[in-house]
């Protein structure tokens, strides 16, 4: 496929800081006849030399600039849009098209790099590269009946989210990510006497598990390319079976860029109870702690009372991704 027409999405923020160099690269590499891009660093300075369409958004800040924009050029009838960020930034892009099927070519810029919407982590792949299109399946979480987001990989429950800092990936608090700062924190288990788990599906519903036994709650998409799939475990079994997602509950914390072998040990039996996901399934969480953050590919989008009540559901072809063909 050839992309004539594409519209520019950059999170500045992303990652090393770097995102405006690789998206000139990214943009030289395709030479579309037109790109459409925000104004200052959301693209257009990175373009300067390159003569873009540039359309303004000072009326928003955050996230919002990047929703705007992308519906924008989606309005504007693109044949792409050219995600420069992580993966949260593409999930942030692939909710504000929604419902229209406008192919996504991200490349990576942020601190995990591992989703199906990335179509690279270096530009240099897409020089004279063969693109083709498919659809990818996803998650869709919210509070309360209100959607919020998406996930391509994982929805996760927690305090902290991973980033970049000082060009080392670590947990930071979730509650100062959603406003724009990156502050060290330690994982902390999620529970109270009062948390349940619980998946709801056509016949009824299963409770997964209840109080102390949910020190965290993933959310994962079953494939070979997120090294977190393999500490769930259990998406592997959805996989075999033909679900779209599962569901693990565990006593001890997962989603941690450190490890100490004496804390593990000393918390075995380390217990995790799992359940799969199909379209006409939802998992919904309550009774957690006050602070809990819930996230999606990495974004917090909410900071929870204890109150709430968090959902989760899977959706097949719920984004379009472009992807490098392979030479035979």
């Amino acid at each position: 496929m050839k992309l004539e027409r594409v519209g520019l999405i950059v999170n500045p923020r992303a990652g090393r800081g770097d995102a405006g160099v690789i998206a000139r690269d990214a943009i030289r590499a395709i030479a579309p006849r037109e790109s459409l891009v925000g104004a200052g660093e959301m693209g257009a300075d990175a373009l300067r030399d390159q003569s873009p369409r540039v359309f303004a958004w000072s009326a928003h800040t955050g996230k919002a600039r990047r929703k705007f924009l992308a519906q924008k050029f989606a309005d504007e009838n693109v044949d792409a849009l050219v995600v420069i960020g992580g993966d949260g930034t593409l999930a942030d892009v692939a909710l504000a098209i929604i419902p229209r099927p406008i192919p996504l070519l991200g490349i990576g810029a942020g601190s995990a790099n591992v989703g199906p919407l990335m179509t690279c982590a270096h530009v240099a792949r897409l020089e004279n590269a063969r693109l083709t299109t498919r659809a990818v399946d996803g998650l869709i979480a919210g509070v309360n009946d209100v959607d919020l987001g998406l996930g391509f990989n994982d929805v996760v429950l927690d305090f902290t989210v991973l980033a970049t800092v000082n060009d080392q990936i670590v947990n930071v608090d979730a509650a100062q990510k959603m406003i724009g700062a990156n502050s060290p924190r330690d994982p902390e288990p999620v529970w109270t006497s009062d948390t349940r788990i619980i998946k709801k599906f056509a016949r009824g519903e299963t409770l997964v598990a209840c109080g102390d036994q949910v020190a965290t709650m993933i959310v994962g998409l079953p494939d070979e390319r997120f090294y977190g799939k393999a500490i769930a475990g259990g998406a592997i079994l959805s996989s075999f079976i033909g679900d779209i997602a599962g569901c693990l509950v565990c006593n001890h914390l997962l989603v941690t860029t450190r490890l100490d072998a004496d804390a593990v040990h000393r918390a075995e039996p380390i217990i995790s109870r799992y359940v799969g996901l199909n379209e006409s399934d939802r998992i919904e969480a309550t009774g957690l702690r006050d602070g809990v953050a819930l996230c999606a590919d990495g974004n917090p989008l909410k900071i929870l009372c204890a109150a709430d009540r968090v959902h989760v559901r899977a959706q097949r072809a719920l984004a379009t991704a472009i992807q490098i063909e392979e030479s035979a």
